[in-house]
C-alpha cells in the first residue's frame, strides 16, 4: 500500500490517498477530484474531463515516476 497526497497527485490538498496499485492511486484521485466541491478541485475536475488521450499518457508517465519513488507504508 502506497499513500499519497492529492497535491502529491497533482491536485490542490492534503488529502491522503491510498491505493496498492497505480492505477487503484489514479482513479481513487480522480474520484477525490471529481467529488469535492471547492473552485480548486473543480477547475482540475473540467481538465480532466477534457483531457486528451496524450495527455492523460503524460500524466500517468509522470505519476510513475513518483509512484516509484515512493516507499511502501
Amino acid at each position: 500500500m502506497k499513500k499519497f497526497t492529492c497535491q502529491e497527485m497533482g491536485g490542490p490538498c492534503d488529502v491522503i490517498i491510498e491505493g496498492q496499485t497505480m492505477e487503484e492511486m489514479a482513479q481513487k484521485g480522480g474520484d477525490h477530484v471529481m467529488a469535492t466541491a471547492d473552485l480548486e478541485h473543480q477547475k482540475i475536475a473540467e481538465q480532466m474531463k477534457n483531457e486528451t488521450e496524450e495527455g492523460k499518457a503524460k500524466w500517468f508517465a509522470w505519476f510513475k515516476t513518483i509512484w516509484d519513488q515512493k516507499a511502501e507504508s
